[in-house]
C-alpha cells in the first residue's frame, strides 16, 4: 500500500497485540501514522512496538485493560501528553467468550465477554471523543462481526456483544455527526485466534464449531490481510463522509489497495 494516507495522524489501537490489531498497527505506521498501542499482553505489545519503531515511527505502547475505566482514561491522557491529540481510534480488543448452550454457560465468563467487547469499546470511545469533538475531526472504527447480525449458536455472549457494538456505533455516529467525527463498525473476516477458539470449543461449540471445522477442512483459512484495506480506508480522509455504517471486509475492490 504505497503512499502516506495517514501522514502524522495519531492512531490509538486497542487490542493491538492481537492478530488484527498488530496488522492494523503495522499498516497504519507504514502510511505515516503515529501510534498509541493498548493491550493487556505487555510482552507482545513491546515486541510489536520495537518492530514498528525499527521500520517507521516512534510508537507508544501501554499495558491497558480496556474494561477498566481508569486505565483507559490514563492511557488516553498519556497518549495526549505524547502526541497532543488522537485522530483515529480503532477498537480491536475482543474475545470469543465461552461456548455452550445458554443453560450451561458460566455467567461470569459470559459477562466478561460483554465487558471486553462492548464495555471496552464504550470506554475507549468515551475517553477520546471530547478531543475529537473539540477539534471537529476524528475517525472511530469499532470491530464488530457478522455474528452481530446473524445467529451464532453456542456463542451467545460473543454474538450479543457484537450486535451491541454495531448498534452502539450507529448511535454514537448520530451524536458525533455535527462535529465532523465519523464512527463506523467493521465486520472482519475470520482471524486465526478466533477461528482457533471456535475450533477448540469442540462439542460445546455445536453447529458453529461444526461449520467452521467444515470450512477449515475444505481449505479455507483466515487471512488478516483481507481486512486491512477497509481499516485504512475508514481511517483516511477519503472516508470523511462515511459514518454510522456497518461494513464487512469480504469482497474488496482493487482501488482500495492503491
Amino acid at each position: 500500500m504505497p503512499g502516506s494516507r495517514l501522514e502524522n495522524k495519531v492512531a490509538l489501537i486497542t487490542g493491538a497485540a492481537g492478530g488484527m490489531g498488530s496488522a492494523c498497527a503495522r499498516v497504519y505506521a507504514g502510511q505515516g501514522a503515529l501510534l498509541a498501542l493498548f493491550d493487556l499482553d505487555k510482552a507482545a505489545l513491546e515486541d510489536l512496538a520495537k518492530r514498528i519503531q525499527a521500520e517507521a515511527q516512534p510508537t507508544l505502547s501501554l499495558q491497558v485493560d480496556v474494561t477498566d475505566p481508569q486505565a483507559i482514561q490514563t492511557g488516553v491522557e498519556e497518549t495526549l501528553a505524547r502526541y497532543g491529540r488522537i485522530d483515529i481510534l480503532v477498537n480491536c480488543a475482543g474475545i470469543q467468550g465461552p461456548a455452550g448452550p445458554i443453560w450451561e454457560v458460566d455467567p461470569e465468563a459470559w459477562k466478561r465477554t460483554v465487558e471486553v467487547n462492548l464495555l471496552g469499546t464504550f470506554l475507549a470511545c468515551r475517553a477520546v471523543t471530547p478531543g475529537m469533538v473539540n477539534r471537529r475531526s476524528g475517525r472511530i472504527i469499532n470491530v464488530s462481526s457478522g455474528a452481530g447480525g446473524h445467529p451464532m449458536p453456542f456463542f451467545s455472549g460473543y454474538a450479543a456483544s457484537k450486535a451491541a457494538v454495531t448498534h452502539f456505533t450507529r448511535t454514537i455516529a448520530e451524536e458525533l455527526l455535527p462535529y465532523g467525527v465519523t464512527a463506523n463498525a467493521l465486520g472482519i473476516r475470520g482471524i486465526t485466534r478466533m477461528w482457533r477458539d471456535v475450533l477448540d470449543a469442540g462439542a460445546a461449540g455445536g453447529a458453529t464449531t461444526a461449520s467452521i471445522r467444515a470450512q477449515y477442512e475444505a481449505g479455507m483459512r483466515p487471512l488478516v490481510e483481507e481486512n486491512l484495506p477497509v481499516f485504512l480506508f475508514l481511517a483516511s480522509d477519503e472516508a470523511r463522509h462515511v459514518t454510522g455504517q456497518y461494513l464487512e471486509a469480504n469482497r474488496l475492490p482493487d482501488y482500495l489497495l492503491a
